[in-house]
């Protein structure tokens, strides 16, 4: 239990070393979590009048979560991330279990799965993307441009 209490302690320290703000990041991260709560109330008759809106919320909000799952729990190393991608695959597979079984109006729709699934893989991809990024720039700024060394003139 130490290990997981010193790895939570160490995530604030670990965002602002990697140049992060801790109140945006676990923001985010807290707007993405309440977001997904509207997977699990009933639609309204008339359901979704847009064709193709669910599978779009599905997508982006399962991207938007990893990612910003990611930036807090893995803003330095890579192990959390393994754990966010599986805890995001299985809530996709109780997202659409519960809806079926127990939310009046709503069904379990394997293509949602489908697209929960390319939405975790954008969510990686972006979390991947943006620590490249922040690498690359942390290293421009720690190389010196130090003045060419002059050569002995004979």
């Amino acid at each position: 239990m130490d290990g997981v209490a010193e790895f939570f302690r160490r995530i604030p320290v670990e965002i602002v070393r990697v140049g992060g703000s801790v109140p945006w990041r676990t923001g985010l991260l807290g707007l993405a979590l309440v977001l997904n709560i509207g997977f699990f109330l009933p639609l309204s008759p008339g359901g979704i009048g847009l064709p193709g809106l669910d599978k779009a919320v599905h997508l982006l909000l399962f991207a938007a979560t990893v990612f910003t799952a990611g930036r807090v729990l893995a803003p330095a190393r890579r192990f959390p991330i393994g754990w966010v991608v599986v805890a995001a695959l299985v809530h996709a597979l109780v997202v659409e279990l519960v809806q079926h079984i127990a939310i009046p109006g709503r069904s379990g729709d394997p293509v949602d799965v489908l697209f929960d699934v390319v939405g975790i893989a954008l969510g990686l991809g972006l979390w991947a993307g943006e620590r490249m990024l922040r690498r690359a720039a942390a290293e421009r700024e720690v190389e010196p441009s130090a003045p060419p060394i002059e050569q002995p003139q004979r």
